[in-house]
């Protein structure tokens, strides 16, 4: 895998989270020879849509900020909807676990630090590893949950079905309006109830507008995993997004 995708050349993990900067509009400040490197990026990611596209496989990409609670909405999904579809979980410290213990060349090595993902965002070359380690013909849905750089999420192309971003009443309102570059591609735009009794003052009816403004097109779903509230209106996109996959 990492002679074909090229990850065999050090620069690639090592400045695999550098590309991006917080800009409205990452993309249009980044210049050679990141570019360079952002189209290298930009050619692994459709080569992993290749393989989902080929194995009907539905892929999540979950864009996401601090205190989201894209955990737990990953892990009540897999718990709940898991029962009805098959579904695959990618994370940072998943890609991770696979280079702490396989050097290019396949061998076993020594354990390194796992990646906190909060920290740390996904890319396209994590996860074409990712497809060595998945059994996409028993697989239906892959969720990759995103974290770290808002600016890195919304840069890299990860191969996926569909774009999802989400952000949590403690993260406010206005989150839509500071961060237009995570939204603006998004299928659907979840709003996180994590903490009913810790978060006051949250406006629902402006949250919803800013999101209209940045995602006009994006279905917007307001969930509470501590509850289940809204949860089937979830498993529902999902549902649909799986079926018009597999059609």
């Amino acid at each position: 895998m990492c002679e074909k995708c090229g990850c065999s050349d050090p620069t690639l993990r090592q400045r695999g989270h550098t590309l991006a900067h917080a800009h409205a509009a990452p993309r249009a400040h980044i210049h050679e020879p990141e570019a360079a490197e952002l189209s290298r990026h930009d050619r692994l990611a459709e080569r992993n849509r290749g393989f989902f596209i080929a194995k009907r496989v539905f892929v999540v990409n979950l864009l996401s900020f601090a205190g989201s609670g894209v955990r737990s909405l990953v892990d009540r999904t897999v718990a709940e909807y898991g029962l009805r579809r098959k579904l695959r979980v990618v994370t940072s410290e998943f890609l991770d676990q696979i280079h702490a213990h396989h050097d290019h060349d396949g061998h076993a090595h020594g354990d390194s630090p796992a990646l906190d993902n909060e920290n740390v965002s996904l890319d396209a070359h994590g996860i074409a590893h990712a497809l060595n380690h998945l059994d996409l013909d028993t697989t239906e849905i892959v969720l990759l949950e995103n974290g770290g750089s808002a600016a890195a999420q919304s840069v890299y192309d990860l191969g996926e079905t569909v774009r999802v971003a989400l952000f949590s009443l403690a993260n406010g309102e206005s989150k839509p309006l500071k961060f237009p570059f995570i939204f603006k591609d998004a299928s659907a735009v979840v709003i996180h109830d994590t903490a009913p009794a810790a978060v006051s003052g949250f406006d629902r009816i402006k949250a919803r507008a800013n999101v209209a403004r940045v995602a006009p097109d994006a279905q917007i779903l307001e969930v509470a995993t501590a509850t289940g509230a809204g949860m089937d209106a979830w498993y529902e996109f999902l549902e649909k997004g799986l079926q018009q996959t597999q059609s």
